[in-house]
Formats: structure tokens, sequence, C-alpha cells
């Protein structure tokens, strides 16, 4: 795959052309159309309803969260199992459940995780959701380690005391060899109150969980800005994306698996 798959960044549009991303952003626009057309409503930043597409900048968090997670899946054995943080009833708890994931969505919205379960039931997917805050309880040891733990777009809806704490306790669930992927919206000019401001914070964030990038190279931030949010038309900011994984004995992390 290309590494740009694996290269914890922010967001350029450029990337969804790259080999190891344009063939999965295709595949989830094309599931996207799928759910709208069979009248399967999905949330895109807290709000449910009924979509045919995903725009550009959520597919690219998508697009390259869910790339890694398909890599991740050659070397787990037997069913991969994920943990998504905050992502209700969204396309890639959605897609990961169809392609064959088992997967626990953790939503404190109510509303969404009904949702989540819902569509589960129906489809017979090994998905089902919990309204379980881990910024309020550490996660039950029931629940084990993971393949993979995903969050999108969710970090900046914390507050700065609460997002080291939270990642600590996703890198726990993390499984040897298992891998950690994060977006965020990042920038001074970024509206949500907590969003990630800088490339410092962003090492601070990644240092609480202990874990270590996937392709050995910090993040970068690549200077661009777009309006993103059409209720802040007037704020030029952007999302960053993390890759991390948890090396499994004395096997360093491999972004070529």
């Amino acid at each position: 795959m290309d590494s740009r798959s694996f290269t914890s960044k922010t967001f350029s549009p450029a990337d969804l052309a790259a080999p190891g991303i344009a063939p999965v952003a295709g595949a989830l626009q094309r599931f996207a159309l799928r759910l709208g057309l069979a009248g399967v409503p999905f949330a895109v930043n807290g709000v449910l309803r009924r979509r045919l597409r995903v725009r550009r900048h959520k597919l690219w968090e998508y697009a390259c969260g869910i790339a890694c997670l398909l890599e991740a899946a050659r070397s787990a054995s037997g069913t991969p199992r994920a943990l998504d943080f905050g992502g209700g009833a969204t396309l890639p708890v959605f897609y990961l459940a169809r392609v064959g994931w088992e997967m626990l969505s953790l939503d404190v919205d109510a509303s969404l995780a009904a949702a989540t379960n819902r569509v589960a039931e129906d489809k017979r997917w090994r998905l089902r959701a919990s309204t379980h805050d881990l910024t309020q309880a550490p996660p039950p040891e029931a629940w084990g380690q993971f393949d993979a733990v995903i969050s999108f777009s969710v970090l900046e809806h914390l507050s700065k005391p609460q997002q080291p704490l939270a990642l600590e306790r996703l890198a726990a669930l993390v499984k040897p060899g298992g891998v950690l992927v994060l977006t965020f919206d990042f920038g001074a000019d970024a509206p949500v109150a907590d969003a990630v401001r800088d490339a410092a914070e962003v090492e601070r964030l990644v240092a609480a969980t202990r874990l270590a990038y996937l392709d050995g190279r910090p993040f970068a931030d690549t200077g661009e800005r777009f309006a993103l949010d059409k209720r802040y038309p007037g704020r030029r900011f952007t999302f960053g994306s993390v890759f991390l994984c948890k090396p499994a004995g004395k096997k360093a992390c491999s972004a070529d698996g």
C-alpha cells in the first residue's frame, strides 16, 4: 500500500488520489449511495439523516483511516475487531461491519447508539453500540483488546483535560501489533473551542498514548487551510490525522506490515 496511507498529517485534497486511498474512497462513496437509496440514514457531525454522498474532507478522514484498518486486518487472527470512539451510526462504523469486522461503537448520544443497533440488527452485522463514556469510567475488562481503535473528529469535542485521559484509555485497548487511528479539527482558526491548535499539541497528545507513529515519522502540518464548516464560512482550518501502533514484543511498527 502507498506509504501516504499511513502518514500522520493534515488534510490535502490530493491525498484522495493516492493509490492506497482512492479505491477505499470510491468504495465508501458507493456504500453511502447504497445506504441513501435504501433509506438508511447515517450520521455526520452528530446529525443523523439520509444522505447520498460524503463531502471531500470527511471522505479523506474516513478513507485514510479505513485503508489503514484494512491493511491491519491482514495480520489479524480470525475476525478482526475494532472499537469506535464517538462515531455512532456513522459511515465508517457501518462500512467496517459490512466488510466483516466485529465492531463496538461508543457514543454518549443514546439516539445514535440506538440507531446503530437498529441497523446492525437489520443487516445482521457484528456490530453493537454502547453509551459507555470513557472520559468518566475505564472500559470493562470484558471488552478485551482490539485489532484497531478509531475515532473520527471526536477529540475536539472533549475538554482539554479529558483529551489525554481518553487517548490513554483508548491506547490501552489496542492489541500488541494493533493500530489507533485518530482524526481531529486542527489549526489556530478552528471554530471548536477545544480543537487541536498546532503540531506541538499533537505531539503532547500522542505522548499520552505511549504508542508509536506507524510510519516512524512525526505529525506534519502541510499549512493548507479550508472553509470546512458551513456554519463558520470565515474560519479557515483543516483536519489532522494520526496513525499509531502498539509494537508487538520486539517487533517495531512498520507501514509495510
